[in-house]
């Protein structure tokens, strides 16, 4: 079919919010965070211990995932909406969908990298400035 049609990006538009909700209830175990919880005497103010807590954190977990889904969905049809803008299809495909979402990745972690590698060295000044230290052999 036709990947800037309308009915083709509605489908994979409704897949991705669906995969993600799948995805999201498979990798975020909220029963073992509930027990967890439970066992390090943990709670969350105002929610009884045990399975009230594992439905309120999958409560919670869906109302996080629907936006988030929302705009995966709306990133990958991206080049269709732009190409209906009347955009060449080849800046829309190079600058929309996936290649999108690969560059946030990319400066995202590369962003995690730069603050762990500066908190790294901060601990490291920290360790060697304090006055009464004597190394250990």
């Amino acid at each position: 079919g036709n990947m800037f049609g309308l009915w083709y990006n509605v489908v994979f538009a409704s897949l991705i919010v669906i995969f993600t909700f799948f995805y999201t209830a498979i990798t975020v175990p909220t029963n073992k965070m509930a027990d967890d919880l439970k066992r390090s005497g943990g709670f969350i103010p105002g929610v009884k211990p045990g399975v009230e807590t594992a439905d309120f954190l999958d409560r919670i977990m869906s109302l996080i995932t629907f936006p988030g889904s929302l705009f995966l969905a709306l990133i990958a049809v991206f080049p269709a909406i732009i190409v209906s803008l009347s955009v060449q299809q080849s800046w829309a495909m190079f600058y929309g969908g996936t290649s999108l979402i690969i560059m946030v990745g990319v400066a995202i972690d590369t962003i995690q990298q730069i603050n762990s590698y500066l908190l790294n060295k901060h601990y490291d000044g920290l360790m060697k400035s304090g006055k009464n230290r004597k190394a250990v052999a």
